[in-house]
């Protein structure tokens, strides 16, 4: 196969991408295929890339047209399909996807709808919730009232969720602009949020669930249509007490790094009722090819933390840790989601979408 391995992107999860693709470059080498590397500056442009670099190099600038493809110059890119490792803004929230598809390039995973839902997590926790999936309490501020942040929102904010918060951008992800506050001031609430709103649009506002065991599972669409749900994995973060939850260094850092620990040790019953809601959380946002679905479990509650619909693919990441617990090699289930893009494209080409005849 022709594969674009796509990576970089304007978002503040641009290293992280940038690390996702250099593990992926590797698997896509090891199965043969041809691959032309994209990458996306941080100004969001295109450009083809002779290897992969911890900057986007800009000297080959890339074009795309709706309808037809991906250019250098004037000549079109003879690509199969696409495999994206971008992650938060514009590279997993729907715009990409779209891009993708109005350009006639089939793309690995998740779709343009269950994308953006599935990164706006306010907007995914209601339809969570509405499939009857227990998540985290939380309150969203839009722009507008984020203009307008005052005491009274604060205290309303207080009386409806608790006196311990969880601040982050409602919009993006790797635990980027987030805090964790202990009874908050005024002072300390704007802080947070207006740090969090630097990253996002709007700001997601959360009851801090403490203690706390955070699980997570991973999704696969596999060949013949079903869905692979692995046993949930317990992330193991050494450094934790410092921040109270899994942050951006504690992810990717060299350092205290946060790891899976697989058999969770969880009761059995929580496992299997995990597994329910990461299936039934997938399904409801119309996800496709793969995803990663995050949990709290306080005692014997469950909350759904997340979705994430292009999860990282570092070599510390956890989607990988987990499907090789269930003997699926990063090596076999990029080959799936390659199979799977260009089966969907072929199913899509073959939609009727033009007006019936009177």
């Amino acid at each position: 196969m022709q594969v674009a391995l796509i990576f970089g992107g304007k978002s503040a999860e641009h290293e992280v991408s940038i690390n996702s693709a250099r593990t992926i470059y590797i698997q896509l080498q090891k199965l043969h295929h041809t691959i032309f590397l994209v990458g996306i500056s941080l100004e969001g442009r295109w450009y083809l890339q002779d290897s992969i670099h911890s900057t986007i190099q800009e000297n080959r600038p890339l074009s795309l047209q709706p309808g037809i493809g991906l250019f250098e110059n004037n000549k079109k890119l003879p690509i199969d399909v696409a495999f994206a490792t971008t992650h938060g803004y514009q590279g997993e929230d729907g715009n990409l996807q779209g891009t993708c598809l109005l350009c006639n390039i089939p793309l690995c995973g998740c779709d343009t709808a269950s994308s953006a839902i599935g990164m706006h997590k306010d907007l995914a926790s209601s339809i969570f919730s509405q499939h009857g999936i227990p998540t985290v309490p939380s309150v969203v501020f839009s722009s507008y009232e984020l203009a307008h942040l005052d005491e009274k929102a604060f205290n309303n904010t207080i009386q409806k969720l608790s006196n311990t918060l969880f601040i982050k951008p409602e919009n993006c992800g790797s635990s980027v602009g987030v805090k964790a506050l202990h009874a908050p001031s005024y002072e300390t609430f704007c802080e947070a949020v207006y740090t969090a709103a630097t990253f996002s649009e709007r700001v997601l506002v959360q009851k801090l669930i403490e203690p706390v065991v955070e699980a997570e599972c991973a999704v696969l669409r596999l060949p013949d249509d079903s869905l692979l749900v692995t046993n949930p994995g317990k992330v193991i973060d050494p450094a934790n007490e410092n921040t109270g939850f899994l942050s951006y260094d504690h992810k990717y850092g060299q350092v205290d790094t946060a790891h899976m620990q697989i058999p969770s040790t969880l009761d059995p019953e929580l496992e299997r009722q995990i597994r329910v809601y990461a299936r039934t959380a997938f399904e409801a946002i119309k996800a496709d090819g793969f995803a990663r679905i995050d949990f709290f479990v306080q005692d014997k509650t469950i909350y759904l933390n997340e979705i994430n619909t292009i999860p990282g693919m570092t070599e510390l990441s956890h989607y990988p840790t987990l499907m090789a617990s269930v003997g699926y090699d990063l090596q076999q289930v990029v080959e799936i989601l390659l199979n799977h893009a260009i089966a969907r494209a072929q199913k899509e080409r073959a939609r009727i979408y033009t007006p019936p005849k009177p």
